[in-house]
C-alpha cells in the first residue's frame, strides 16, 4: 500500500511539473514596429492578446484588448509589463470595528 501511495504520488508530482513547465516556458508572441509616425506592438500571451498603436504626429492611441488582460500592464509606450500583486501594508484584518469594553 505503501509503495502505491509513493507511486501515485511520484507520477502526480511528475505530471504536475510538466504541465507547469511547459506553460512557463511558453515565451508570449511579442512585436513592436515603427513606419514614420507610426508606432505598433502586438503581444498574444495565450490568455492576452492585444494591439497597440500610436501615432506621434497627431497624438491618437488606440488599443484593443482580446481575452484576459489583468495580469499585463501596458505601458505608455506599448511595452507589456507583468503585475505582480503585492499585499498592502497597515490593512486591517478582521472586523473594522472593535467591541466596546465591558463598564464604559
Amino acid at each position: 500500500m505503501h509503495s502505491r501511495l509513493v507511486l501515485s504520488l511520484a507520477g502526480f508530482c511528475a505530471l504536475a511539473g510538466a504541465v507547469y513547465s511547459s506553460a512557463a516556458l511558453a515565451d508570449p508572441y511579442f512585436y513592436r514596429g515603427s513606419s514614420g509616425n507610426w508606432t505598433n506592438v502586438e503581444y498574444d500571451d495565450g490568455a492576452c492578446r492585444y494591439y497597440f498603436s500610436h501615432n506621434v504626429y497627431d497624438g491618437t492611441t488606440k488599443l484593443n484588448k482580446y481575452g484576459d488582460c489583468s495580469h499585463v500592464s501596458i505601458g505608455p509606450d506599448g511595452v507589456a509589463v507583468p503585475v505582480i500583486a503585492i499585499p498592502r501594508a497597515g490593512v486591517a484584518v478582521g472586523r473594522p470595528y472593535a467591541m466596546p469594553r465591558p463598564g464604559y
